[in-house]
């Protein structure tokens, strides 16, 4: 009795723990989507706890069965996403009103034999219609009467869609109701979108629309898609969608044209633009006339427009008769491609006016220009240079600053620097006065005299720099008198000459009524404008090359390109300190040595290059060792290097690239230096070989030693033991140097480790004829060779 007893607790406790263990191996679904209401529906997905199946396997049964009310619409295929995960793809999204019911086959089973435990049923639905797409875009500008193209996924009832699509309209305390668009007008619609032949197949999948009111001309619009839509099968939409757009504004047109000031009239050498807020039909823009007492322009249109139907501005070109009245008139009926009439239409005719010329006092080039001696036929040694100038109704007297005791209007201003250190200088800080403003702390130290009064907080720290004259009161400035005009008190439109001498010039014009006409009016009546320039009056030029090692000017004429021996050629750096001197050569070469292949930073941080000035006679030339835009060495695949020492230029060669783990690569190392003369050796070779795996960045590193050869070479040799469990892939083959306490690498190569077997072959030959081979001269053979 007690072994019976005792029997039937153990036969218990079993069966407990056979409960526990299934239950511990037991799985379920953790997530299924969709489920209860899911608008758009395109798959249905099922994540399990566990591994169901062995990932990869095609022949894997579908977990789960799925049954729609619309078996036609539901057509899919199901797959294996991975172990855990199993998905059903629905050819195309699920139309509005389908109800599907997703039951899970018990019976499947885990990959350890666990049997499924969790819920065995799930319901979706795709609810009513809803818009997949809206035309015109979200966002978009609108018409007052703006026909709308909603696109459902799924029909919809015309009635369902009066009664619960609405336009809400800024201003308005009540829904507008809308208006469904039929016959030709919704076939035209639908076939300027290519909708034609699918609204044709769907009809009630395609709604167009329109708010049965006209919108006000720039408020906010609303189209809401409202609860309520429903399919003919009488299943609707629950949600609510709005779309936002802006009603455009007033059909306008605006006239633009530049002017001197915002009083004056319109330049005449610049255009004038007629610009609408919408298109315009072309040909009736053609029709636009600017028209005076004695002429009648047509405008032109923009040429990347081609040939447009509408266009949305018209330009008309200059010149203008300067002084003149214009009228800007319409054509009759002037409407924009909507039929929308001109809100500001009244404006026009629109008379608009041209000044004078505006005043210009113009140099060819600031701030430096070369002028060549020699470019006038006839020119000889002696003769002045001429550095033209343009002028325009400026005063045929120029006023000019008080620049020499005694000089007097009428006079252009000029500076002649004679020194390497000056010509700097002065390069430098004409240059920087090119900017429209500086440091008005600057200005205080480079101007002679007061500066612009402050006019308000913006320029409290700046001063515009065409206010201030830099050669005013400098000591060595000369006047030179330009040509009157003969009957006028402003300067007709011309080009004059100013005559220099050979050498390097600072030149500067002072005019009142430049400074009348573009200058701010508060700064008074006195106000002065300069304009400023420097330039090279020279028959020489100057070519200069820089190296690592060496340098060298070469030094020809401009007007016969020969070269110049004997000229004296002497470099600097930025800040005017000469580093070395030569002559040139008979053929014009003058050599330089010691010169760092960098040049020096100069105080300020300005155009750190070196100056190469070269005189021969009366004549100076010049130029800056950073002057090479357009003949840069790059763009003539000429390799270049900057550093002051060497290019080094690192290889590895290996006994093999391809190996696998557990297996020996040896490596020779070589490494040279770029010189002049060609290759030379390093001077400091790098002390240790650094290999890595690419990608886990594991490192294994090795002392390197050099040695020189019989030749001259140098190189070192290195065996490396792939680790038995090294990863797979590549790996980098680095040569680490300590140079002056910086780290510097090179890599030179580099090999794969990978899992390979080398093929196997077998080969047979065997004579064709089974006669004895005696004294044979050929022998006739089968030979076979296999891939084991």
């Amino acid at each position: 009795m007690c072994g019976t007893v005792m029997n039937t607790k153990i036969k218990t406790i079993a069966a407990l723990i056979s409960a526990v263990a299934l239950q511990a191996h037991a799985f379920q679904i953790v997530s299924l989507s969709p489920q209860g209401e899911v608008s758009r529906i395109r798959q249905v997905v099922a994540k399990f706890d566990t591994g169901v199946v062995t990932f990869g396997d095609p022949k894997a049964a579908a977990p789960l069965s799925l049954s729609c009310s619309d078996a036609e619409a539901t057509k899919g295929s199901s797959r294996w996403i991975s172990d855990r995960e199993w998905a059903y793809e629905f050819e195309n999204d699920l139309p509005p009103g389908i109800n599907c019911a997703v039951q899970v086959k018990t019976s499947i089973k885990s990959t350890s034999g666990a049997q499924y435990t969790g819920a065995t049923s799930y319901k979706f639905n795709s609810g009513g219609p809803f818009v997949q797409n809206i035309r015109p875009h979200t966002g978009e500008r609108i018409d007052e009467e703006q026909y709308f193209l909603l696109r459902l996924n799924g029909a919809a009832t015309l009635k369902s869609i009066q009664d619960n699509v609405w336009c809400a309209a800024d201003g308005l305390g009540e829904r507008v109701a809308v208006k469904l668009i039929g016959g030709s007008e919704r076939a035209e619609l639908l076939k300027s979108q290519g909708l034609e032949k699918a609204a044709a197949a769907e009809p009630l999948k395609f709604v167009t629309l329109a708010c049965n009111r006209r919108l006000t001309p720039a408020s906010k619009v609303q189209i809401v898609y409202g609860k309520g839509v429903s399919t003919p099968g009488g299943v609707a939409n629950s949600v609510e969608k709005r779309f936002n757009f802006t009603v455009r504004e007033p059909f306008a047109a605006s006239f633009t044209c530049e002017r001197e000031n915002a009083q004056a009239a319109c330049l005449p050498i610049r255009p004038m633009s007629l610009g609408f807020n919408a298109p315009v039909p072309r040909k009736l823009a053609e029709a636009i006339r600017l028209t005076s007492g004695k002429e009648s322009l047509k405008p032109t249109f923009d040429s990347e427009g081609g040939a447009a139907e509408v266009v949305n501005s018209i330009t008309f070109k200059p010149v203008f008769a300067e002084s003149t009245s214009f009228k800007l008139e319409l054509p009759r009926g002037f409407k924009d491609a909507s039929n929308r009439e001109l809100r500001n239409a009244d404006s026009f005719p629109l008379t608009v006016a041209t000044a004078a010329m505006p005043p210009l006092a113009k140099f060819p080039a600031a701030p430096f220009g070369i002028v060549e001696r020699y470019a006038e036929p006839g020119s000889k040694p002696g003769d002045a240079a001429l550095l033209p100038v343009t002028l325009r109704n400026v005063e045929a007297a120029l006023l000019t600053k008080t620049l020499t005791p005694g000089a007097s209007p009428g006079q252009v201003s000029t500076l002649q620097p004679k020194t390497d250190a000056e010509i700097i200088a002065w390069f430098k800080k004409v240059r920087r006065y090119d900017n429209y403003e500086v440091p008005r702390k600057l200005a205080s130290q480079d101007v002679k005299g007061p500066l612009p009064k402050i006019l308000d907080m913006r320029d409290k720290d700046t001063v515009q720099t065409r206010m201030v004259s830099l050669l005013s009161g400098q000591s060595g400035v000369k006047t030179l008198d330009l040509p009157k005009p003969e009957k006028s008190d402003l300067r007709p439109f011309e080009v004059v000459g100013i005559p220099l001498p050979p050498g390097f010039h600072v030149v500067e014009i002072a005019s009142a009524k430049l400074g009348s006409s573009l200058l701010d009016e508060r700064y008074g009546n006195a106000r002065t404008m300069v304009v400023r320039t420097s330039a090279l009056v020279t028959n020489l030029g100057v070519h200069f090359k820089l190296g690592r090692e060496n340098a060298m000017a070469w030094v020809t004429t401009l007007d016969k390109g020969t070269v110049v021996a004997n000229a004296q050629v002497v470099v600097s750096n930025c800040d005017g300190k000469e580093l070395a001197k030569a002559t040139t050569n008979a053929q014009g070469i003058a050599s330089f040595k010691g010169l760092s292949p960098e040049a020096d930073r100069c105080s300020g941080g300005d155009n750190n290059a070196y100056f190469i000035s070269a005189r021969a006679g009366d004549d100076l030339a010049f130029t800056w060792s950073n002057w090479h835009k357009g003949i840069e060495p790059w763009r003539f695949n000429v390799p270049t290097s900057l550093d002051a020492v060497p290019d080094e230029r690192a290889h590895t060669i290996f006994d093999r690239t391809l190996l696998r783990a557990g297996e020996t690569v040896s490596m020779k190392h070589i490494l040279r230096s770029e010189t002049s003369k060609g290759f030379g050796l390093a001077n400091v070779p790098p002390a240790t070989l650094v290999v890595t795996h690419v990608g886990s960045g594991q490192q294994y590193t090795q002392p390197l030693l050099w040695r020189k050869t019989a030749t001259g070479g140098q190189s070192a040799e290195n065996t490396f033991a792939v680790p038995p469990a090294a990863k797979l892939g590549i790996y980098q083959v680095e040569l680490k140097a300590l140079n002056e306490g910086k780290s510097k690498s090179f890599s030179s190569g580099q090999f794969r480790v990978e899992e390979f077997r080398l093929p196997v072959f077998s080969g047979r030959i065997n004579p064709v004829e089974k006669n004895a081979l005696i004294n044979a001269a050929s022998v006739p053979a089968d030979v076979q060779i296999s891939y084991v």
